[in-house]
């Protein structure tokens, strides 16, 4: 959760409060590694205020412990270094500034300082609460972020999932979202996909994570575009990097919307079957509670609906005459 709600605290226009997008910080990496004057470090989350060249490094704990010699070599992490490590774009001439900021989770609060405090790392931390966030530690060295957290923050919700999977996600995480991109492409009468547009397709925060990272969030939605074409041979066809191909590629066998408008959206609904996500009933959740796959299956019926309405209309203003 940690990871999550920094991010939404840099993305404006949510239920979720975001102060750092408020001022002018954009999410610019996720899973950033940085060679440091005492090893390498993974930057969590990195932030960029680019009118004035602040850069906060983000280190996000969802459990108690907290690793020391980390957190050290958080304190020896180098502006430029992050600028070139996450390809940051600088628009303003002047020196660069960069602050670690830790977010963990607000019943882990005392341990994680006590760590800090060992390593000697002197930042700001988040405790993300059920319903708060407040600031703890070092002030940030922005004031406007050092008054936005004067006060703790009330939240009314956990933080969006913004970015849904992360490379230690499970497989099924990837199946969530591997098969509605699948399906939602398969819409479009398309007649494949290679596996790089599809990673893009269903997670387009891929571009923002580091490189080692990106390649293994790529494997895993390589993987799962097996799975998908194992569950419904039918429909999905996985073709391997060969001598011609340096990627995978998923072909679509069949096309529902080739058949019929009365069937295509059974067969939508068989697609869900094969992959062990049976279809709702009852009434209709909110928009925020469905998936992609469940939206393209609804519009289809509306569609189907309004059109079955007009062909009735047509007929009988035929029959009437």
């Amino acid at each position: 959760m940690p990871v999550n709600a920094l991010i939404a605290l840099s993305t404006p226009g949510g239920l979720y409060p975001a102060p750092f997008g408020d001022y002018g910080y954009r999410l610019s990496g996720v899973e950033v590694p940085v060679v440091t004057g005492d090893g390498k470090v993974v930057i969590d989350v990195v932030l960029f205020q680019p009118d004035r060249n602040i850069i906060l490094a983000g280190e996000a704990k969802s459990g108690a412990n907290l690793d020391e010699d980390q957190a050290r070599r958080y304190g020896y992490l180098a502006a430029d270094n992050v600028v070139q490590a996450a390809a940051i774009t600088i628009r303003e001439a002047g020196d660069r500034t960069l602050q670690p900021v830790y977010a963990c989770l607000a019943e882990n609060l005392g341990r994680v300082l006590k760590g800090l405090g060992e390593a000697g790392l002197a930042c700001p931390v988040l405790a993300i609460g059920d319903d708060q966030i407040q600031h703890h530690g070092a002030n940030f060295v922005d004031a406007d972020i050092q008054s936005a957290f004067d006060e703790p923050l009330h939240v009314t919700e956990q933080p969006p999932r913004i970015v849904p999977v992360d490379d230690l996600s499970p497989a099924s995480a990837f199946d969530r979202i591997v098969l509605p991109a699948l399906v939602a492409t398969l819409s479009q009468q398309r007649q494949q996909i290679s596996i790089p547009s599809l990673a893009e397709q269903a997670l387009p925060q891929l571009p923002i994570f580091g490189k080692g990272a990106r390649f293994r969030l790529v494997a895993k939605i390589d993987a799962a575009a097996r799975r998908a074409a194992v569950r419904d041979p039918n429909t999905f066809e996985y073709l391997g990097r060969s001598g011609e191909r340096e990627f995978g590629v998923v072909r679509f066998v069949r096309s529902p919307e080739e058949a019929a408008r009365q069937g295509r959206t059974q067969v939508y609904q068989a697609i869900a079957r094969s992959a062990g996500k049976p279809r709702r009933r009852g009434p209709t959740p909110s928009p925020d509670q469905m998936t992609l796959f469940d939206n393209v299956i609804d519009e289809l019926e509306q569609a189907d609906g309004i059109a079955d309405g007009d062909d009735m209309t047509s007929d009988d203003e035929q029959g009437g005459q």
